[in-house]
């Protein structure tokens, strides 16, 4: 459990962990400098032996993943963010899916949502992950297999999906970190986050062990998502979130070696390179940079010349700055 200033949440994090039904548990929280009561808040529980508490100076939640990483003991690894809450049968579920299924590495699932105003969503991934509406995917389109009995913890009318999902992980990620179960093998292999990301470092680690690991998916929620006004992947860096998503993709799409599945999807390689360039013209757009969102919304046009709103914005972009400011205080004005 990496942390940063989460102690008005982070003791409902930590009682869900160690209320699980599954017991035997060992709790690494990584402290990465919290300037808040954080420490003052986990220290009743430290009289429960199944939890350590590292704080170290500030270097990012990677770096904190990385270091709790580092010191686990245990058969299975999972995450948990600070702010976020297992369901109690969470472990239970998720290790006998992976007794279950040998010839998967990774089990993660649906989840709850805990919106900035408090209300309560239940089954939020498909809102959450845009690569299932964008593609329009069912889960039967993303996993070759299926489970609906015989598992412990999955009760009538559940499902476990399970297969591998690499080249749909390529258009989208579809897992969320405090859901996550893994074989300790899986990083046994020198598999770690990525410290150049402050953000979509996840999904970053999800690319490469989809690569190479199937992955199991509990079709029902195992843990509460929690909005914050301070979560890493806000408007302040959407920007080094555009890059990073961008890096990402390229890396891989380069990285494979399936000419098949290349030439089968060429068209759909193309539409999300230039999606992702829509995003990241329109942070220079949205930072008065028109040189570069002009920039990015011509590559934007060139791999998806069927996006015609990037043509507006393109124009825009080439406009001298006045006028694009007066454009948006008559439409300000009509709002």
């Amino acid at each position: 459990m990496p942390t940063y200033n989460r102690a008005a949440y982070i003791a409902e994090a930590i009682k869900s962990v160690l209320n699980q039904t599954y017991s035997n548990i060992e709790l690494i929280i990584v402290d990465d400098g919290s300037i808040d009561n954080t420490e003052g808040v986990i220290s009743p529980y430290l009289k429960d032996n199944r939890l350590r508490y590292i704080k170290q100076k500030n270097a990012g939640a990677s770096a904190a993943r990385n270091h709790g990483l580092s010191l686990r003991t245990g058969k299975y690894v999972a995450f948990i963010d600070s702010d976020d809450i297992w369901e109690k049968d969470k472990i239970t579920t998720q290790i006998s899916v992976l007794n279950a299924l040998p010839e998967v590495g990774i089990v993660c699932s649906d989840f709850c949502a805990i919106n900035k105003s408090g209300r309560f969503e239940k089954s939020h991934i498909r809102s959450y992950f845009g690569v299932f509406n964008t593609y329009k995917l069912s889960y039967e389109d993303i996993f070759s297999n299926v489970s609906d009995g015989n598992i412990y913890g999955i009760e009538k009318g559940e499902r476990v999906y399970w297969g591998n999902i690499y080249h749909t992980m390529i258009f989208g990620n579809m897992i969320l970190t405090s859901t996550t179960l893994f074989r300790r093998e899986v990083f046994d292999r020198g598999y770690m986050f990525d410290l150049r990301y402050k953000t979509l470092e996840d999904y970053d680690l999800f690319m490469k062990l989809t690569k190479e690991f199937a992955v199991a998916f509990v079709d029902k929620p195992l843990i509460q998502y929690r909005y914050s006004d301070t979560q890493l992947s806000g408007d302040l860096l959407f920007g080094e979130l555009c890059d990073n998503l961008i890096d990402i993709f390229n890396r891989n799409i380069a990285s494979i070696e399936d000419r098949e599945f290349l030439e089968n999807n060429k068209m759909r390689i193309r539409r999300h390179f230039g999606k992702i360039q829509t995003q990241k013209a329109y942070f220079h757009f949205s930072q008065e940079n028109m040189r570069l969102a002009a920039y990015h919304y011509w590559l934007s046009i060139y791999s998806n010349p069927f996006n015609y709103t990037a043509y507006i914005y393109f124009l825009f972009s080439i406009l001298p700055i006045s006028a694009t400011r007066f454009i948006r205080k008559l439409k300000s004005a009509k709002q």
